[in-house]
């Protein structure tokens, strides 16, 4: 996913504040050319991916309203965060500058992962252009750089580790003092937050961690992240006397916008990592229910093949039956592999640029003997799938490519070398 710090574009009045009778100064909004122009190239990205999907059949359930909601709500929350009042209220009290730091660890990403915009970003690009951002990711190293920075081990202690260092005394007062060193704790904030919470909610391709595993990844995280809160909290004096200092303008002593701030770190996050908790708990228990269901499957068919061998043995004996030499052009399938682009979500052997983890690699696929955890693995069923996967699995991230019958048994001829 490309770590950028985008916002929400909208025309909004400045605001005015006030406290305890007396009129503060007007509090401006701020323009920052990066944040617009990051803003711009990925509305851009992803409306124009969105479009591309949902001219092909099937593709438009991947990204439905709702994602497309939650992915423009989170580019709004980076808004109000970065470019609102918010920010200029957060130079001067310690509570505001929570709030803000929340928004970028625990509101917006979230939202942007819940958006799948790397499925929209991907979509933007016509085939030729995916096949060549595919190159390029996987042969200059970044696929396998990537893919260490995404391990469950190192994304927990970059987020909680990032979490904990920005919100020591020192290291806060610097950001104060140099803008260049707030701007990347904010990014810090951002970037970690996405790495985070695209673990947590996995919203295409496989899990990296099960869901028990995810829990304990969720609970540890949380454990640890209210310590500084509740710290600053607990704590008889200021830490922050640079952060606290223009309190007193907002009718608050030091100590109570710092007390202020320990409660917004330690409870509205805590409550957001209750409702993580319960959701990953909700979703172990629907897919164990699922995994038993494919178990009965399995037993029912494998019962059933006890039963049929005898039948299914004679009416080999009679006809050759659906190779893979008879049942497609593996040449051509690797061609039509190539033409639709199916590198650019699938690491493929033999195909050139195929090195994208978006959906499981293809490798060995001849001797797998499922097909998306759902169809038997047969020429047949292959086909099918190739041609029709959203009819098999509703809303799963492949989406209907329009291949008709005989490319489909084209490519799967190809895929059933793949041994």
């Amino acid at each position: 996913m490309r770590l950028l710090i985008v916002t929400a574009l909208l025309w909004l009045l400045p605001a005015t504040a006030f406290a305890h009778g007396r009129r503060h100064e007007t509090l401006t909004w701020n323009w920052d050319w990066w944040v617009l122009l990051s803003l711009g190239i990925c509305i851009w990205l992803y409306t124009t991916g969105v479009l591309h999907m949902r001219r092909r059949q099937g593709a438009a359930r991947l990204i439905d309203n709702g994602k497309l909601a939650c992915f423009f709500a989170g580019l709004f929350t980076l808004f109000v965060a970065l470019e609102s009042p918010i920010d200029t209220v957060a130079e001067q009290l310690f509570s505001a500058h929570m709030v803000q730091h929340m928004l970028l660890l625990f509101v917006a990403p979230p939202l942007l992962v819940w958006g799948r915009p790397p499925i929209a970003f991907m979509w933007a690009f016509r085939s030729p252009a995916r096949r060549s951002l595919g190159w390029i990711w996987g042969r200059l190293g970044f696929k396998r750089l990537f893919a260490l920075a995404m391990s469950p081990g190192v994304v927990w202690l970059l987020f909680s580790g990032s979490f904990i260092f920005w919100h020591f005394p020192k290291p806060y007062q610097w950001a104060l003092a140099n803008e260049g060193v707030h701007a990347l704790e904010h990014l810090c904030f951002f970037a970690t937050g996405l790495m985070f919470w695209t673990i947590v909610i996995e919203p295409s391709g496989r899990r990296r961690l099960t869901y028990p595993a995810t829990l304990i990844h969720v609970s540890t995280t949380a454990i640890l992240g209210g310590l500084p809160g509740a710290l600053i909290f607990l704590a008889k004096f200021p830490l922050y006397p640079q952060q606290t200092a223009d309190a007193a303008a907002w009718g608050l002593t030091p100590l109570q916008d710092q007390q202020l701030a320990g409660v917004i770190m330690w409870v509205p996050a805590g409550l957001l990592y209750v409702v993580a908790i319960a959701w990953l708990f909700a979703k172990w228990l629907q897919d164990a229910e699922q995994e038993e269901l494919k178990r009965v499957a399995r037993l029912s068919a494998g019962l059933s093949a006890i039963v049929l061998l005898p039948l299914v043995l004679g009416a080999c004996n009679g006809e050759a039956g659906a190779q893979p030499s008879s049942f497609g052009d593996a040449g051509r399938g690797a061609a039509l592999i190539s033409y639709y682009g199916c590198g650019s979500c699938h690491s493929i052997p033999g195909v050139s640029g195929a090195t994208a983890l978006v959906g499981p690699p293809l490798d060995h696929m001849g001797k797998r003997i499922y097909i998306a955890g759902m169809l038997r693995n047969t020429p047949e069923n292959m086909a099918y799938w190739i041609m029709h996967p959203q009819k098999v699995v509703p809303g799963n991230a492949m989406p209907d490519m329009g291949i008709g019958a005989k490319q489909a048994r084209d490519i799967t001829a190809y895929l059933y070398a793949l041994r």
